[in-house]
């Protein structure tokens, strides 16, 4: 029968030897004032010769005990994890304290003060205990990483680490004592050796250089590898292509462009390419990126398919049994005129109806109505900006969310995804953003080229965002939530269509709803026809867009209605001090009353307006 880790900590405690060594958050916490230096802005503890390894008789509370069970082996079965380091690199011998309730790796808790590391042959490297505290006067502070595994070096723990103030270098206790070379036949077929001189050597596998991370070389074939290079992946699928990718060395038949960051691909160097001869090449960086892979290596595995379920069922002649409805819904075309109804929208992206076809629900006292494209959304996802697939889900009347990438409250239906760190959930109009983006108000096509966690103002709302859409012949760019605006929208006072523009606007004055002077500068609503414009948050609100009058909702355990405003006097609005403008309001249940949240002055009056805020 198989031994829970509890089981296997309580065997190794029944029985321990007699253990030489104490505790290391005890080590740690025997270092203090004076020993403290300033690492990237952060405090961090020297351990010197003081702060003994030996001398458990004034800690017997932490007392040390081999786990016999990890001993001499690195398993994948057993966490590697080690709570003096936190580093995730396997050691063979763990020890476990009974008062921490952790393991640790035994080079953590046997290291020495002062070493020499394989890795770091020139200086000596001093061990220090991280803990925590930035010193507030240094506005540059940096994470720590380990040079070898590239973990981060911080948190609310204590942690261990070598560091070398003459190169800024660091090491992990386990990592330190790693040897200077590896072996790893898929990648190169002779031993590679660590090459500890920093320098700026080109990279063969992924071709950029980085003098921040270790460097292993081949002398015999001229190889250059970086450390953390050496094991990726050989066949993979990301986010931003239909089928798997391949690595290779080999040179291109035509000259392509990365598929991700859409730069030049070097010829000399690894890249990833189409198994299925699709001309589609991407950076090898580009490619392992996070935000793109999924972190499986798929070189031997079979394919995945995806059972792509029909959102409806053809029951008749334009007739369908939609997955989200328990009525039949007939289809309705619109070929002339203007179909405009403002208080009647689309269930799933809880947008107006402005002509165009629809499927309409066959029960007469039932209002729930789609639009043709929104009936055929698919049930199954993959989306360019998250690796992996998102689901569509039906939102209950009763239950609104926030878009992880437009940052806007929506009731309508939502693609969530519950792999990899956390669930997201996504609106239906930024699940349908795909590469090439073509977008009405600009000539150049879109693609999602950021550099991964760099920043990016909006051409439309100047706001910055790690994710936007860029057009690669001029510095135009996107965000999802500006690109998800409607190009065309329905105005009650202008027979016309109102388009989203910028370079028509510098002969338009004012708004023709708050009657403010027009800033040329920025995007506008506007008609053609009868030469009138509107700023966006006047035309569309203030508050959300994506939402509609609805009652009983509940949102991050409040409780609240939206509601329409069509009395012949308008509130105060708390935020500018004018009558509202809106045709939407928030009423909240505050102790079992229905207020409405801009005549609330308390913390979640603030937190409402954020949450409604477009």
């Amino acid at each position: 029968s198989q031994t829970t880790n509890s089981q296997k900590y309580s065997i190794a405690m029944e029985h321990p030897p007699p253990s030489p060594f104490i505790c290391p958050v005890i080590r740690s916490k025997d270092s203090g004032f004076p020993n403290y230096k300033v690492i990237n802005g952060y405090v961090s503890y020297m351990i010197d010769s003081s702060c003994s390894l030996h001398g458990v008789s004034s800690h017997q509370g932490h007392r040390l005990d081999p786990l016999y069970w990890c001993n001499n082996k690195e398993s994948e079965d057993e966490p590697s994890w080690c709570g003096a380091c936190q580093c995730k690199e396997s050691s063979t011998t763990y020890y476990f304290c009974n008062e921490c309730s952790v393991s640790y790796h035994k080079e953590c808790v046997d290291s020495s003060p002062l070493i020499k590391s394989p890795l770091h042959p020139k200086h000596h490297l001093q061990l220090f205990a991280h803990r925590g505290l930035a010193m507030t006067h240094y506005l540059d502070c940096k994470i720590i990483s380990c040079s070898y595994c590239g973990s981060c070096v911080g948190g609310d723990r204590t942690t261990l680490f070598y560091y070398c103030f003459i190169c800024k270098f660091s090491l992990y206790p386990v990592c330190a004592r790693r040897p200077s070379f590896l072996n790893y036949q898929k990648r190169h077929e002779h031993t590679l050796n660590h090459f500890p001189r920093k320098n700026d050597l080109i990279c063969d596998v992924c071709g950029v250089v980085d003098s921040k991370t270790l460097i292993y070389v081949c002398l015999q074939c001229d190889f250059v590898v970086h450390k953390n290079c050496i094991y990726l992946p050989f066949v993979i699928k990301i986010a931003r292509h239909d089928h798997r990718l391949s690595f290779t060395y080999s040179h291109l038949r035509v000259l392509l462009s990365c598929g991700v960051c859409h730069q030049k691909i070097e010829e000399n160097y690894g890249k990833y390419y189409c198994t299925k001869d699709c001309n589609y090449v991407v950076h090898s960086k580009c490619a392992t990126r996070r935000d793109v892979w999924d972190g499986k290596e798929l070189e031997e595995e079979p394919e995945e398919e995806y059972e792509n379920l029909n959102s409806f069922q053809v029951i008749g002649d334009g007739i369908i049994q939609h997955f989200s409805h328990s009525h039949y819904m007939k289809f309705e075309k619109k070929i002339t005129g203007i179909l405009y109804y403002e208080n009647k929208r689309c269930q799933a992206c809880v947008l107006p109806f402005y002509g165009g076809n629809v499927y309409n629900c066959m029960d007469s006292k039932c209002d729930f109505v789609l639009h043709e494209a929104c009936a055929n959304l698919p049930r199954i996802k993959q989306h360019i900006a998250h690796p992996y697939p998102f689901i569509l889900q039906v939102s209950d009347t009763k239950n609104c969310f926030f878009c992880e990438y437009c940052d806007r409250f929506s009731c309508g239906f939502r693609y969530v995804c519950c792999k990899g760190d956390e669930s997201i959930s996504i609106d239906v109009r930024c699940a349908a953003i795909s590469e090439p983006l073509y977008h009405q108000a600009h000539p150049h096509p879109l693609f999602l080229s950021n550099e991964l966690g760099k920043h990016k103002p909006c051409s439309m709302c100047r706001k910055n965002s790690t994710r936007t859409l860029n057009c690669i012949e001029c510095d135009f760019c996107l965000c999802f939530h500006c690109a998800t605006l409607p190009y065309k929208v329905k105005y009650e006072h202008d027979e016309h269509f109102l388009t989203l523009s910028y370079e028509e606007n510098a002969s338009l004055n004012w708004c023709e709803v708050c009657e403010k002077t027009l800033d040329s500068y920025k995007w506008l609503y506007t008609c053609n026809e009868c030469g009138v414009a509107f700023h966006i948050a006047c035309l569309l609100g203030k508050c959300a867009f994506y939402v509609k009058p609805a009652q009983n909702l509940s949102f991050a355990s409040h409780k609240f209605n939206i509601i329409l405003i069509n009395g012949l006097t308008r509130p105060i609005c708390e935020e500018c001090k004018s009558r509202c403008q809106d045709k939407l309001m928030i009423q909240e249940l505050y102790d079992g009353i229905w207020m409405l949240v801009k005549e609330k002055k308390t913390a979640t009056k603030i937190y409402m307006f954020w949450l409604f805020k477009d």
